[in-house]
């Protein structure tokens, strides 16, 4: 199944975002960019016009955290599929953020998607069809300590999207939201010491580039959900083998130890 010609990628300056937008760049006409950096879009445009000369990128700047005038980009933006792809948490101790941090992170992965998504679907429905794909995360699928907010903000955005993809498909079967849940992954996501407790990314974490590709397989696939990559299918299943308690306690004390 081919992808769509026109594109819109939320935090696409970095990270999954970033290696989304050039995986798809070579898969579409025209690629609408938003992150908060204008000046990395502007460098990731340069390079993707240039590579491909059939290829128009339009870069927005705009941050997710300002959940007022979203409707702008719908209106703006003509196009066949969305991702949601920006996302940003903190390892902390809940008592180390303040309220404005924790209202992002919530505005970020979770209200900001979520209006997204109802206003593209409701645009989808009128021309007949459209893709919406949601990243979430594997901290979705169990208790996250030390990443209370986070967890919690992208589960409300899978839950919200598994729901209204059954509501849509008995409108219109060619409009879609589909959700997808990578692990840690070595992006800039997390800083070089997490990842280094962590372990290597070889070893432990998934690449951008690989989580990019898998998402757009997905995309092709139609898939409602997924959980991106053996190793993370494997760690979800394990650990929900666990009673609540001890699931806590363990991810608690992996989590605690990134702590600043």
């Amino acid at each position: 199944m081919k992808i769509m010609e026109n594109i819109l990628i939320t935090g696409a300056s970095s990270g999954i975002g970033e290696e989304l937008t050039r995986n798809l760049a070579n898969k579409s006409k025209k690629l609408f960019l938003l992150a908060r950096s204008l000046d990395k879009l502007n460098l990731l445009k340069k390079e993707l016009e240039e590579k491909y000369s059939s290829l128009e990128c339009v870069c927005i700047k705009y941050d997710l955290t300002d959940i007022n005038n979203l409707e702008n980009i719908v209106e703006n933006c003509d196009v066949d599929l969305v991702i949601n792809c920006a996302g940003f948490g903190k390892i902390t101790d809940f008592s180390k953020l303040s309220d404005k941090e924790d209202l992002d992170t919530i505005n970020v992965n979770f209200i900001s998607p979520l209006i997204l998504t109802k206003k593209f679907s409701e645009k989808f429905l009128q021309k007949g069809q459209g893709t919406i794909l949601n990243v979430c995360s594997t901290a979705t699928l169990y208790q996250h300590p030390y990443m209370a907010v986070y967890s919690s903000a992208k589960s409300a955005l899978l839950h919200y999207s598994l729901a209204l993809d059954e509501e849509l498909s008995h409108k219109n079967k060619n409009v879609r939201v589909l959700s997808v849940c990578p692990g840690p992954t070595a992006s800039n996501f997390f800083d070089k010491d997490i990842q280094e407790i962590f372990g290597s990314s070889q070893k432990f974490m998934m690449t951008s580039e690989d989580v990019a590709k898998r998402i757009i397989k997905v995309i092709e696939n139609k898939k409602r959900f997924s959980i991106v990559g053996f190793r993370n299918k494997l760690s979800v299943f394990l650990i929900n083998l666990l009673p609540i308690s001890l699931q806590l306690k363990l991810v608690g004390l992996i989590l605690k130890k990134v702590i600043k």
